[in-house]
This record gives structure tokens, C-alpha cells and sequence, in this order.
């Protein structure tokens, strides 16, 4: 691992923002097919019937397709070495067929590890929205690498 960037390149206030291009209906089938096997994800006439009303994405595929642009242009090349789980994750408003999502990861606390001088911890928070309407937020937590003990 050489990593570019570590805990003391990250400052507390930091804003991405992404778009996450819209679904297509085959795109939430497939998805659903494989891990999250409900009607509402799988069948257009089945949802149609529920309170959804439509066809609406897994809030699983919702929130893998939100983390990976963050994975790409906030962790990458950097300290990371994981995290200790997800403190909130919460779908809002279900994510229908061909809508973006506008995404905002806020980091919003930092702190050394008191255990391990070699890492320190990195709080964020995401919100996904459309058309005004949030549709997911999620807070977790980044293990981070420091770069005095790794340079």
C-alpha cells in the first residue's frame, strides 16, 4: 500500500458532490434478482399494486450505487484500511426508474484513534435527493492511516 493521501489531508467540513445516473428498469430487475428477490424490485404490474405504485430500486442498490463514486474519488489512493460498520442508513423516499440522484457526502467529524497512533477516525455523512425529495442518508465512519507513522 502507497497510499497518496492520509487522516491529516482531510479536513473536517469537506463536501463531494456526485450525480448517480438514473436506473434503468432492467438495471433494478437484474439487481433484485440477485439480492433483494421482492416484487416491488422485480415485477412492474406486482409494484404497481403497492404503495409504491411503480417499479422502485432496492434501497440496497440505492446505497451501493451512492458509495461507489465516493470510493472512487475520495478513497482512492488513499489510508483507508476499512470501517467498523454504518451508524445510520435510512431510505427516505423510494428511487424510482430513469431519476439521478444527487448525492452529498459531508465529512463532519475527525479524530485520532486513542489506541493506535498509527490511525484516526473519519465521520461522514451522506444524503442522495431528487426532485427535492431526500431519498437516502447514511452515517459512518473511516478508518484512516496517518502519515507520520506511514512516511
Amino acid at each position: 500500500m502507497n497510499p497518496k493521501k492520509y487522516f491529516e489531508n482531510f479536513d473536517e467540513g469537506l463536501v463531494v458532490n456526485y450525480i448517480v445516473p438514473g436506473l434503468r428498469t432492467e438495471e433494478i430487475t437484474e439487481f433484485a434478482e440477485l439480492y433483494d428477490p421482492q416484487r416491488f424490485h422485480l415485477d412492474e404490474e406486482e409494484a404497481a399494486k403497492t404503495h409504491f405504485g411503480s417499479l422502485v430500486a432496492s434501497g440496497f442498490q440505492t446505497q451501493l450505487l451512492c458509495f461507489r463514486p465516493f470510493c472512487e474519488t475520495v478513497l482512492i489512493d488513499s489510508g483507508a484500511v476499512g470501517a467498523p460498520g454504518i451508524d445510520s442508513l435510512k431510505w427516505l423516499r423510494p428511487w424510482y426508474p430513469g431519476e439521478d440522484l444527487e448525492v452529498s457526502v459531508t465529512l463532519v467529524s475527525k479524530r485520532l484513534s486513542s489506541k493506535r497512533t498509527d490511525r484516526g477516525y473519519l465521520g461522514f455523512e451522506m444524503k442522495a435527493e431528487t426532485n427535492g425529495a431526500i431519498v437516502l442518508t447514511m452515517e459512518w465512519v473511516v478508518i484512516m492511516m496517518t502519515r507520520a507513522i506511514n512516511a
